[in-house]
């Protein structure tokens, strides 16, 4: 009795098996048709392209799908290198200016430095002797100043220098040189009394010696007044 009920067991469970691998092969084959094929080859992608559709002065892009894209001829290259007109306009006349608003100056020319060269300075010089130890006016040196008066009526300005010989102490040929200068001066004014030069006295005992005061010769030279009368543009 046991064994009878396992075999039939056994067949109901190979029974049941056979049913579910019957129902799923079904499933399967359902599936397969509810799911549409897909095409071997898909749909071409349209080509694109960014071209031009103008040229010269005018000159746009646009995206085009091939093949209705604009194709380039000998005819639009030849209107795309035609050269551009130049249009000549008149000169717009300046605006006048506002009232109230002040035009900038125009920078003042450089000053060059003046061509003319300085008035020439013109020096003219004479010398008179004096005895020893004396500031008196020898007959010879009043004809020497005379003779001068035309130089210093067209001076600017006269210098005389009184100068002595070694001979003494300094403090006494220091005055010496003075008298001696003084007297010169004095004797311009008594026989030109409107000279317009300015009269510089310059006085020096024992100094500025021309000859040597080893003997009288050379000493005679050194007592001496010198008179340089100065003006300019070659007076």
């Amino acid at each position: 009795m046991t064994r009878r009920i396992a075999g039939l067991a056994s067949s109901a469970t190979f029974t049941g098996c056979l049913v579910l691998t019957c129902s799923s092969c079904s499933v399967l084959r359902g599936t397969e048709a509810a799911v549409p094929s897909r095409p071997e080859t898909a749909a071409a992608t349209p080509h694109t392209r960014l071209a031009q559709l103008a040229y010269g002065r005018d000159a746009k892009f646009a995206v085009c799908i091939e093949p209705a894209c604009p194709k380039v001829t000998p005819k639009t290259l030849a209107s795309a290198n035609a050269p551009i007109p130049v249009v000549l306009r008149e000169p717009v006349a300046s605006a006048a200016p506002v009232a109230g608003i002040a035009e900038p100056a125009a920078p003042s020319p450089a000053r060059r430095p003046s061509a003319m060269p300085p008035p020439e300075l013109a020096t003219r010089n004479i010398m008179v002797n004096f005895p020893f130890a004396s500031a008196e006016l020898t007959g010879e040196t009043k004809a020497a100043i005379k003779g001068s008066l035309e130089y210093a009526r067209q001076a600017e300005r006269i210098v005389i220098s009184g100068r002595t010989d070694v001979v003494g102490d300094l403090k006494a040929n220091e005055a010496l040189a003075l008298s001696r200068a003084l007297a010169v001066r004095n004797y311009f004014r008594d026989v030109a009394p409107d000279l317009p030069a300015t009269i510089v006295i310059d006085a020096k005992g024992r100094c500025c010696f021309i000859a040597s005061n080893a003997d009288e010769h050379g000493r005679s030279k050194n007592r001496r007044v010198e008179i340089v009368f100065t003006s300019h543009g070659g007076a």
